[in-house]
């Protein structure tokens, strides 16, 4: 069954050079079985490359305002045959709405609103064309300003026009993207942040997909390369910066640059005690989302003598475990205070070797963990008052203890 264009009902008070033709609007045509994949990307794939320029993780924009960049997604369009999405005229109608809501019900209004909007140089010359090359898909969406304004209109006014815009100018790094996927994508999602810096060196792995959102397809694909394509197929105006080799000596500085937030979501403990140095060091505040019993750490580097860790980790410690290969008991007990673990934590702990590869890490708990620190950078973006502190968000626990 045809879908109806939520225009239906005004289109006829339109001018005839303003509507979209018929067979643009609300369809999709699927790409010729005969085209073929692009090389690279076959090559990224066959050979599990964990280099990121062996694949595309952002889409081709053409801002068809610009005369000339109109002209150059002609001649892609003529040349990259695929799937095409355009409902363009439904956003746009989405957005002038959402400006002026009584606009839903006065027809005439919102044809003249839409006339003003496209001007002299008609439906060709607006909105941008996205070419995603991983899906081979062409995407027609509103301008970008107003693309970020109609997708984070729902947010209002939980986070306000002002506030949305203070977010905008905020950039936040994640170092590892297991855990870390989850909560990249909330700050996507809510636009809590205008960049992201990712940084992981593991590629994609079955077992992975208990808890990064992502589909097979990607198996053997970097981490990376995953997460970006994924925030760029919710928001391709999003700005995602990659260090595919993870957080290291060689690019610390690069990746500390310009952050305004960093969350520690990796794995090695010398990467793990260098964020703590590189932030305080540059003033930064810090999260760690830890997926047992909701454990989450704030750390005000921004603020001056905060101490590592919540003072659980000395300067002296800290120095050795930057330059430990492996974690020692006592780094381990730093970080994740196992008196303080759940029974399972522990119990799995101690199997880790044996009868498990890796410590157990629950999609609840990941998705939970993400929502919790973009919560929490959200808050301090906005100066709200959040202390230096660890804290335990165990949703069973709480629930036990409202009840008894």
């Amino acid at each position: 069954m045809q879908r109806k264009s939520r225009l239906a009902e005004v289109t006829s008070v339109v001018p005839k050079r303003l509507q979209i033709p018929t067979v643009a609007v609300f369809k999709t045509y699927l790409r010729a079985p005969t085209i073929p994949c692009l090389r690279n990307e076959l090559h990224g794939f066959n050979a599990m490359s964990t280099d990121t320029t062996s694949f595309a993780t952002q889409p081709v924009l053409y801002r068809l305002e610009n005369r000339a960049e109109r002209t150059a997604c002609e001649e892609a369009m003529r040349h990259r045959k695929g799937e095409v999405v355009d409902t363009l005229e439904e956003q746009l109608v989405e957005w002038l709405v959402t400006q002026t809501p009584s606009l839903r019900q006065q027809p005439d209004a919102l044809a003249q609103a839409i006339q003003d909007q496209i001007g002299e140089a008609g439906w060709e010359a607006f909105g941008t064309w996205a070419w995603f090359p991983w899906r081979q898909t062409w995407v027609r969406l509103l301008p970008e300003s107003a693309f970020i304004a109609v997708r984070t209109n729902r947010n209002r006014n939980k986070i306000t026009s002002e506030e949305q815009d203070l977010l905008a100018s905020k950039c936040v790094g994640v170092a590892g993207l297991s855990v870390g996927s989850a909560l990249a994508m909330t700050l996507v999602m809510e636009r809590t942040c205008g960049k992201l810096k990712l940084t992981d060196f593991d590629v994609l792995e079955l077992s992975n997909l208990n808890r990064i959102q992502t589909g097979v397809h990607h198996l053997g694909v970097p981490k990376a390369v995953a997460i970006a394509r994924a925030i760029a197929e919710v928001d391709p105006y999003f700005e995602v910066e990659l260090f595919p080799d993870g957080f290291t000596a060689g690019n610390a500085e690069a990746f500390m640059e310009g952050l305004d937030f960093v969350c520690d979501a990796c794995d090695q403990v010398r990467a793990k005690a260098n964020l703590r140095w590189h932030a305080k060091a540059n003033g930064i505040p810090l999260i760690m989302e830890t997926s047992d019993r909701g454990m989450i750490d704030i750390e005000r580097y921004d603020e001056a003598d905060t101490p590592y860790l919540h003072g659980r980790i000395s300067d002296a410690m800290l120095e050795a475990m930057r330059n430990a290969s492996v974690w020692e008991p006592e780094f381990f007990d730093a970080f994740i205070d196992v008196s303080q673990a759940s029974e399972r934590g522990v119990a799995s702990l101690q199997a880790v070797g044996t009868t498990l590869v890796g410590w157990p890490q629950l999609y609840t708990d990941v998705a939970a963990g993400g929502a919790h620190a973009a919560q929490v950078i959200r808050s301090i973006f906005l100066g709200e008052h959040v202390p230096d502190a660890r804290h335990y968000l165990e949703w069973n626990e709480q629930l036990l203890e409202s009840v008894n």
